[in-house]
């Protein structure tokens, strides 16, 4: 009881609460129990202050380092280029040294990645876009250049979380700080970010941003390519399996310190890479892409590696958009959990779920005919699964996920998704005897549960609320119902139908407008799917702060609707 206190040092008042309110419904044996775990479940865009971004910081506050990655159209580059194609197709080599060189004539400075794609574009967008992602990557890397001080050190990005503009994202690192320093007195973390095809690049920003007062960091090079060398004891070619497994290119020039680190950690074997993790207080997972991140874990065969127990035990475990996504996993009462790796709605609606890789960002149709850059895809056998609830989205209101994430709930017969708001983090704390959620930042959580084939309920906790599970899923705690705000007056809804409620997150501006309007109905539409909203005898609407998105929602009914199943 006395290190859970600890975490009332918060200098927010919003999360300071949030803590009473747990300290309130822990027990002290849970609390103290060392196989408590605590997740931090982000939604992504965690907008933080760092030298590469700099709208993200306060005034006069942008930290030196590194500003952006640079690229350059020389001659030597090119050379390489025409050198090492690492495809069969030589057409496309062909006419790409034809256009670099002649893009090299106009631009021989340095330039962002940003202005040389620009430059390519307006050059021969054709071109460009029929390379295949294997030829993109590698042009793209062999054209970067390292970014280094005068005496040829690499400068790298640096992070001020003190000078964030954002101060939910404060709210959500302090949170993290928080909880690590419950757990020991001289937390150590680690920073995995393998979600990203170059891991080395984002190497310095989750180093960065976990480096808090009272708190050590450091990445760990734990990346698709050191996964394969260490389990075939082939550190011999890790380079080899950068470019295989990850379309990763020409590293060794730009991130020198990390391809270091990274064949150091091989070398020593999968026992220290183990231990490495388990001395550890915490790990946190990048944004990305989730399927990458799975490398890490599971080899082709699907068996996990030696270290993936380690991960899934750690005291502390944290993601951020697809580092949230990829906790899914493991089994409940309905089975398997599932992770979620692409897809819209729109294409949801209308095609259904695919239990198969994700598409390519660049190229339609290129993991099948059936397949696009939208298609609802999904690894049935799940990621981590330190969260086995159910099935975890993210960018969820702002994206307009609700009906990718119940489109996938029907398909994997599993009863309850949960889909976090940008800036916001889930956070789940277990022990043996004791389970709670509760919600942190700046919007919310929607929680998802499958009824017919075509609704869902749907519950929305703002921020400050905290969950406890139930005998049929879960519900807003009577603390949090408590300490609702009172109503306000406000207009009644008109009766019309709001189209285009799959975009720009209209639906969570709807469902939040029933609830401060205690509405019973409303009705929507996005192209040919008509989407009906409904209040039950079960619904119930609570304000639990006086924020944009404040007001929890229990159990509404979403429909949706074609025009073949009216």
């Amino acid at each position: 009881m006395k290190r859970f206190a600890i975490l009332l040092k918060a200098k927010t008042i919003g999360w300071s609460f949030i803590f009473a309110l747990l300290l309130s419904l822990f027990s002290p044996l849970a609390v103290a129990n060392d196989r408590q775990q605590t997740l931090v479940l982000i939604g992504g865009a965690l907008t933080t202050c760092s030298s590469m971004s700099e709208k993200n910081c306060l005034a006069d506050s942008v930290p030196k380092g590194k500003k952006t990655n640079l690229y350059q159209f020389s001659k030597t580059a090119i050379k390489q280029i025409e050198r090492n194609w690492p495809s069969d197709n030589q057409h496309n080599k062909v006419q790409t040294i034809r256009a670099l060189n002649q893009l090299a004539s106009v631009q021989s400075a340095s330039i962002s990645k940003r202005d040389l794609l620009w430059l390519w574009r307006d050059f021969n967008d054709e071109q460009l876009s029929g390379l295949s992602d294997q030829e993109y990557h590698f042009v793209i890397d062999m054209l970067e250049q390292p970014v280094t001080d005068k005496q040829e050190k690499r400068v790298k990005e640096t992070v001020a979380v003190a000078s964030n503009i954002e101060p939910a994202s404060n709210e959500i690192v302090n949170f993290i700080a928080a909880s690590t320093k419950v757990k020991t007195t001289t937390p150590h973390l680690l920073a995995i970010t393998a979600s990203s095809r170059d891991p080395y690049e984002a190497a310095d920003f989750y180093e960065g941003l976990l480096t808090l007062d009272g708190i050590t960091s450091e990445w760990l090079p734990l990346t698709p390519a050191l996964a394969k060398a260490v389990a075939k004891n082939r550190c011999d070619l890790l380079a080899q399996f950068r470019e295989q497994e990850m379309a990763v290119f020409n590293r060794e020039h730009i991130y020198p310190d990390r391809i270091q680190a990274e064949h150091a950690l091989c070398e020593k074997g999968a026992e220290h890479l183990v231990a490495i993790i388990e001395a550890s207080t915490g790990v946190m997972f990048n944004g990305g892409d989730q399927s990458l991140t799975r490398q890490v874990l599971f080899d082709e065969q699907g068996h996990p590696y030696l270290w993936t127990t380690a991960l899934q035990n750690r005291p502390v475990l944290i993601g951020t958009s697809a580092g949230t996504a990829l906790q899914s996993g493991g089994r409940n009462s309905q089975g398997a959990v599932p992770m979620i790796s692409n897809g819209t709605s729109l294409s949801a609606l209308r095609f259904g779920a695919y239990g198969t890789d994700a598409p390519s960002e660049r190229i339609a149709n290129a993991n099948g005919a059936s397949l696009n850059q939208d298609s609802l895809t999904y690894q049935a056998l799940g990621g981590l699964g330190s969260f086995n609830y159910g099935v975890l989205d993210t960018h969820f209101s702002e994206r307009n996920r609700t009906a990718r994430l119940a489109t996938l709930l029907k398909a994997t017969n599993q009863t309850h998704g949960f889909g976090i708001d940008e800036t916001t983090a889930l956070v789940v704390i277990t022990s043996p005897s004791s389970q709670l959620m509760t919600v942190v930042g700046k919007h919310g959580v929607v929680h998802l549960t499958q009824r017919t084939d075509q609704s869902v309920g749907y519950s929305y906790w703002p921020a400050g609320a905290v969950i406890m599970p139930t005998a049929t899923g879960f519900a807003l705690s009577q603390r949090s119902i408590d300490n609702a705000l009172s109503p306000i007056a406000i207009p009644a809804l008109p009766s019309v139908r709001f189209n285009d409620l799959l975009t720009e997150g209209k639906l969570r501006s709807l469902t939040q407008a029933m609830c401060l309007t205690a509405a019973n109905a409303a009705q929507g539409q996005q192209n040919e799917f008509l989407i009906d909203l409904k209040a039950t005898p079960e619904t119930a609407y609570h304000r639990l702060n006086s924020g944009k998105f404040g007001c929890a929602i229990e159990k509404l009914t979403v429909e949706f609707s074609s025009p073949t199943s009216r």
